[in-house]
């Protein structure tokens, strides 16, 4: 884990290199200063997320702030087999709001409420804390640029950087020797590049530098600066689309795909119905007005409407359908376009504004470090006690946005996941490219919108049913929380054996598959190459993964060199089972081999880890970074 520096604040060249993520660590023979396991274990249990993982609710939807595994197994390579290639795609860490909206509608809902000494409110003194905690969120966003990475998601990242080359530090040592190169790749947005820079410094932290200029030369850079080792690929990272991060239109085939996929989600009428079902549900408002009751009067929230004589506040400076821009106090639009607000935004009832404070709470996860000194905020206690449950209810109305608009949505149809295509072709291409292209590794880093129809793609666990009536959390597994939380991240790992089979062919390249850093197996439709093994034939996942089902050949056979009777070792996992021990949405049951590479289970202990407040301020004071940046806004109750 980094410790980092109290009260720093990055040059404008730091920040962009991303240095500001390692000044003011202390280190101890060139490598960072680790905390003791039990110090790291105890500030696992200490954060909203580990608390999440662990049982204990807190319903933040896809902001779910990312946990790493505590301790992990990984089964064996099988014999006569080594590992050759590993790539992955993550989405971007955590970050702040994407723009100035949820914090500008609720300033100026509260603004109003605090007429004629605060009478809009339960009392003046809830009036005041509530305008400080909006007043303060909308400063820390302000200061580190809307929509950017914040401390916590550089620390995903770095933290998942370091784990990959301590599981595969063998791979890595033989690239270097062999003169290979990584391959680092964005979808062109800031966050999910800086994302892929923090993950770098991570990586190259834990190798002393292996292979740190051993990069693959983009041939699109992200940008001029720091992330010109990333090679800008929105075909595969940003396909959902027409209009690219940098502001370029997709040509041809991409454009075509993005076009086709954007039209079904604006005009299917089973998508449209389902959502307005979830947002008339009889809870949707009762939650709304459960919620607010807390913070405004009966009065008050009763004037919210869009009758004759009620109240609609609009994101402009002074509220009305016609006034001028609103822009966050401080912020300078010239560089950060996002801190101005969207015109059409609105708070036009009691249920716009509670998903507004809810939006609030979910994204106050992921800027713990941030949350300090006089940018203090704490939008926890607004769902505290009986009102944790219109967390809940807020975050199935979010879940069911993402279900049905990227996920495995409706029954019949495939269009809002088969648009992650390109990116399972890339991940093949980049296999069967690998030797030809002299790399070890490729890194891609993305957003949910790039993992959440990928995992249906995959049918990766609690992404396999669709809905055949209105989705809910009764009826079906699907969570934002879990299927793609801030940094979620799916990995392959590729094993290959030297020489030809008895056909004269070479042996097919082997692949597992990590989801968020455990071990898993593919899906039902797809054969291992033997009962309780978690590896699969190439070939096998070619044809298995696009509907084509399993391979007569899939099976090792004896000549090909058969894995090792499969074990099971049970560890002590954050919050799941041991990988092949996961089937409660569907996967084939796996059972873990007990040796990475013929010996005990490799296990990993937890690096990279968020922490709270409170046990920051035990191990060491964090600071809130500034630096700059913009990009696209998302919709109207996103994050």
């Amino acid at each position: 884990m980094r410790i980092m520096a109290k009260n720093h604040t990055a040059t404008k060249e730091q920040r962009q290199a991303g240095a500001w993520r390692k000044r003011g660590t202390k280190s101890v023979g060139g490598g960072m200063l680790a905390l003791t396991s039990a110090v790291v274990a105890a500030a696992m249990l200490a954060t909203p997320a580990a608390l999440a993982g662990e049982g204990t609710a807190r319903y933040y939807s896809s902001k779910q702030p990312y946990v790493a595994p505590a301790s992990t197994s990984y089964s064996a390579i099988p014999s006569r087999y080594h590992l050759a290639y590993t790539e992955s795609v993550a989405r971007h860490g955590s970050r702040g709001l994407s723009s100035y909206k949820y914090d500008a509608l609720l300033a100026l809902m509260a603004q109003s409420a605090a007429e004629n000494n605060y009478a809009g409110f339960v009392s003046p003194e809830v009036g005041k804390e509530f305008i400080n905690n909006v007043n303060a969120i909308t400063a820390v966003n302000v200061g580190n640029g809307y929509g950017m990475l914040s401390g916590q998601g550089a620390i995903q990242h770095q933290g998942i950087g370091e784990r990959i080359y301590q599981r595969d530090a063998d791979l890595f040592a033989n690239a270097a020797k062999q003169g290979l190169r990584v391959s680092y790749q964005s979808s062109g947005e800031p966050r999910a590049t800086e994302s892929g820079e923090n993950f770098k410094l991570g990586f190259d932290q834990a190798s002393n530098g292996l292979l740190a200029n051993a990069v693959v030369a983009p041939n699109n850079p992200a940008d001029n600066n720091s992330g010109k080792n990333f090679d800008k690929n929105t075909t595969t990272l940003y396909f959902h689309k027409t209009d690219n991060p940098d502001g370029t239109q997709k040509t041809g085939e991409a454009k075509e795909r993005a076009e086709r996929y954007q039209q079904f989600v604006a005009n299917d009428g089973g998508i449209a119905e389902a959502e307005e079902n979830v947002t008339n549900d009889p809870s949707m408002t009762t939650a709304s007005h459960n919620l607010l009751s807390q913070i405004f009067t009966d009065d008050f929230l009763a004037s919210i409407g869009k009758e004759e004589g009620q109240r609609i506040w609009y994101n402009t400076a002074d509220g009305t359908k016609k006034g001028a821009a609103n822009c966050a106090a401080g912020a300078d639009p010239a560089k950060d376009a996002n801190a101005c607000g969207d015109a059409k935004k609105k708070i036009a009832s009691e249920q716009d504004a509670a998903m507004d404070l809810y939006n609030l709470y979910i994204i106050a996860a992921d800027m713990e470090q941030e949350n300090t000194g006089s940018h203090t905020f704490n939008f926890d206690q607004y769902f505290q006690g009986q009102h944790a449950q219109e967390a809940k209810t807020f975050a199935w109305s979010l879940d069911a946005e993402d279900f049905y608009e990227k996920g495995p949505g409706r029954a019949g149809q495939d269009e809002t996941y088969r648009i992650a295509q390109p990116l399972l072709d890339d991940f093949f291409n980049a296999i069967d490219t690998r030797e030809r292209a002299g790399t070890a590794a490729t890194f891609r880093f993305a957003h949910a919108e790039t993992i959440i129809p990928f995992a249906a793609l995959l049918k990766l666990p609690g992404s396999q049913q669709q809905a055949s009536e209105l989705y809910t959390y009764e009826n079906n597994p699907w969570r934002g929380e879990s299927v793609t939380p801030m940094a979620a991240n799916v990995q392959w790992d590729v094993v290959v054996r030297d020489g030809t089979d008895v056909s004269g062919q070479p042996y097919q390249p082997l692949v597992r598959m990590l989801y968020n850093e455990k071990e898993i197996g593919f899906n039902d439709s797809c054969t291992p190459i033997a009962d309780g093994s978690t590896w699969y034939k190439e070939s096998e996942l070619k044809s298995c993964l696009n509907g084509k089902g399993t391979t007569v050949d899939a099976r090792l056979t004896d000549e090909e060199g058969q894995p090792e009777t499969p074990g099971h070792e049970s560890t002590p996992d954050d919050s799941q089972k041991a990988p092949g021990a996961n089937d409660a949405n569907g996967q084939r049951k796996h059972p873990v081999k007990s040796s990475a590479n013929g010996g005990d289970a490799v296990k990993l202990a937890k690096t990279g880890s968020n922490v709270t407040p409170a046990i920051v301020a035990t191990v060491v004071m964090v600071s809130s970074a500034i630096f700059g940046g913009s990009y696209a806004r998302r919709s109207r109750r996103k994050a």
